[in-house]
């Protein structure tokens, strides 16, 4: 789904109006073109839980994604939802390894490869978790 901002600014390269602000929920793509400066800027983003919180949110809250871009706060929220989702994920995984006896025994004998899979097994299931809460809303 393509979001185009209300807000147009002349395009000396194209000749014509376009949208300040563009949003690709498809493709993860952000872009914002800048009138004084008759530049386009363009980000991607590539983490899951940018891409299943956009097209979630395209699905169910496409009013809220039209005001975040109409507004042209997009980035700036994206850029504070990846932050947040990333920092709670592993808020959660060291809460959950600092509690799992298997993990701190696996660490004290000195098993990394042990330790290492089963703290990527605690990272999946806490993912889950907070995708639940947060990508998903």
């Amino acid at each position: 789904m393509i979001i185009r901002s209300k807000e147009r600014a002349f395009s000396s390269e194209k000749k014509k109006n376009v949208p300040v602000w563009v949003l690709d929920t498809d493709n993860c793509i952000v872009k914002h073109f800048d009138a004084e400066t008759q530049t386009e800027t363009e980000k991607q983003y590539s983490s899951d839980h940018i891409r299943y919180h956009l097209h979630f949110s395209a699905e169910y809250h496409k009013d809220r994604l039209k005001k975040l871009v109409t507004n042209g706060e997009i980035e700036t929220y994206l850029d504070e939802f990846e932050i947040k989702v990333a920092d709670a994920i592993n808020a959660q995984v060291e809460k959950s390894l600092e509690c799992d006896e298997e993990y701190q025994t696996a660490l004290a004998v000195g098993d990394l490869q042990k330790a290492n899979g089963l703290a990527n097994m605690v990272r999946l299931c806490v993912r889950d978790v907070v995708f639940e809460s947060m990508v998903y809303v």
